[in-house]
C-alpha cells in the first residue's frame, strides 16, 4: 500500500467520514486498495463494481435513455454514478470511475484512454476527464492512482 492511500485512510478516520465507490474501467481495483489498509472498515462502507452497461442499469438504476444519449464513458454517466452509489451506501464522501480501457471499445465510441473520474461530498460533485495512453493494466493503474490523488485533494479542502 502506497502512503498516499495510508494518509487518506488516517484523514477519513481523523474526520470520522465515510466513502463508497463505483467502479467501472477500473473493476474493483481501488476497492481492493482500500480494504487492504487496516482499519478500512472504519471509513468504507461499500463500492459496486458496474463494468457493464447492464450493471449500470440494474445495480446503480442508471437510466438507459442517458446513457444511449451521452454514452457510459461520459461526465453525465460519471456523475450519476457517484451520486447513486453515495445515496445507496448513505456515504459522506463517493467516487465514480468510467472509461474506456481497451483494447476494444466495448459500448462506448469514446476513444481508448477517455476516462472520467467523479468526486461527490454533501456540497459539490466534481468531475475530471483524462485521456491516458498505454496498455490496458498501464491504464488502471493511472486511473487508479489518479483516483487517489483526486481523494486526496478533495479531503484537504
Amino acid at each position: 500500500m502506497s502512503s498516499l492511500e495510508k494518509v487518506i485512510a488516517s484523514k477519513f478516520e481523523e474526520l470520522n467520514k465515510t466513502l463508497s465507490i463505483a467502479e467501472s474501467c477500473t473493476g474493483g481495483s481501488i476497492c481492493s486498495k482500500i480494504v487492504s489498509n487496516q482499519g478500512a472498515s472504519t471509513y468504507f462502507k461499500g463500492g459496486v463494481v458496474c463494468y457493464s452497461t447492464e450493471s449500470k442499469v440494474n445495480i446503480l438504476g442508471i437510466d438507459r435513455e442517458l446513457i444511449k444519449k451521452k454514452s457510459v464513458v461520459s461526465v453525465e454517466v460519471a456523475e450519476m454514478m457517484v451520486k447513486k452509489v453515495k445515496k445507496m451506501f448513505n456515504t459522506d464522501f463517493a467516487i465514480a470511475t468510467t472509461g474506456n480501457i481497451g483494447p476494444t471499445k466495448g459500448d462506448s465510441d469514446a476513444p481508448i484512454g477517455k476516462v472520467y473520474i467523479s468526486f461527490a461530498n454533501d456540497e459539490i460533485i466534481n468531475t475530471l476527464e483524462f485521456d491516458f495512453q498505454g496498455e490496458r493494466e498501464f491504464i488502471i493503474k493511472k486511473v487508479v492512482e489518479k483516483t487517489f490523488e483526486l481523494l486526496n485533494d478533495k479531503l484537504n479542502g
